[in-house]
């Protein structure tokens, strides 16, 4: 099958941003041999680049920004960094980098992760740009949310699991609102002094449910999916506090139920609540509902 026109520019331009970012500068001649393209296709691809490239002379042309930031890192590391890549690659070497496009190319690795929301391009598209601004320049928004107007002061958009959530206080108090639940929002002409203790909170915890009161919740897995959650964290700041044949048990700190409650039903029948008391209770209550209202051929 033959590679879409569009598809083959898109690879082009990656790998001529791979070689700015690895050695600097590019020549356009030796562009044109290594793709086997007319000038006049290497000017077009330069041109789509040219808000980032800049022409240096005798053909050679380099990122307009090219300079590293404070921490020493380039662009290509900052794109990594905004994507969360050391979940998938705790090591981002400058071999790393060498080796991506021979990686893409051979495609032996294929990372897969949560599908995005139905709406997720309206969303983007109808709320990026507003609250980008806002939180940069610190506007108090207000907004339609689940059918009930509210004004908010935001502070990060974070995506978990392929969902957006937008981080902001109400009253004072640390929620997180999910885009697609958003129904209309306006930048108010009011400013918000931002807190530093909220804004310390979010840079230290990746998770859109943050708050800074937490409680501690002791969960028990049986031996037969115990090895899910000793291989890795499922549960906010885990913590395998004992073991045993029969399975273990882990503490953790949770900001809201809805980090603890949604992993619980999933692992049904092999895990169990401890502490709280209320949680369980709520899980109960939860179970005594379904089990009440669910027709009659499930339950059978």
């Amino acid at each position: 099958m033959t590679t879409p026109a569009r598809s083959r520019s898109a690879e082009r331009l990656v790998d001529i941003l791979m070689e700015l970012h690895l050695n600097g500068v590019v020549n356009r001649r030796d562009l044109m041999h290594k793709f086997k393209i007319t000038e006049r296709t290497v000017y077009r691809d330069l041109n789509a680049l040219a808000p980032i490239v800049q022409h240096t002379g005798n053909g050679l042309y380099r990122l307009i920004h090219a300079q590293q930031n404070a921490s020493g890192q380039g662009l290509h590391n900052a794109v990594a960094n905004l994507l969360n890549a050391d979940i998938y690659f705790p090591d981002r070497g400058t071999a790393f980098w060498q080796s991506l496009e021979a990686r893409v190319e051979e495609n032996h690795i294929l990372i897969l992760s949560n599908d995005a929301e139905h709406t997720v391009q309206n969303d983007i598209r109808r709320h990026l740009t507003a609250i980008e601004k806002s939180i940069k320049e610190r506007h108090v928004c207000q907004m339609v949310y689940k059918d009930k107007t509210r004004l908010i002061n935001p502070y990060k958009l974070i995506n978990k699991k392929n969902i957006w959530y937008l981080q902001a206080t109400e009253n004072g108090r640390l929620k997180s609102f999910s885009l697609s639940q958003i129904n209309w929002l306006d930048i108010q002409k009011e400013t918000f002094t931002p807190d530093a203790d909220t804004a310390e909170l979010l840079e230290k915890n990746l998770d859109p449910w943050v708050s800074e009161d937490t409680f501690e919740v002791k969960i028990f897995t049986n031996n037969i999916i115990s090895h899910y959650f000793t291989r890795r964290d499922l549960l906010p700041d885990q913590e395998v506090i004992a073991e045993s044949d029969d399975g273990v048990t882990i503490r953790c700190q949770a900001a809201h139920e809805n980090q603890i409650l949604p992993l619980i039903f999933y692992w049904l029948p092999n895990i169990q609540v401890l502490e709280p008391q209320w949680l369980r209770d709520k899980l109960f209550e939860t179970l005594e509902g379904y089990m009440t209202t669910a027709p009659a051929e499930v339950l059978e």
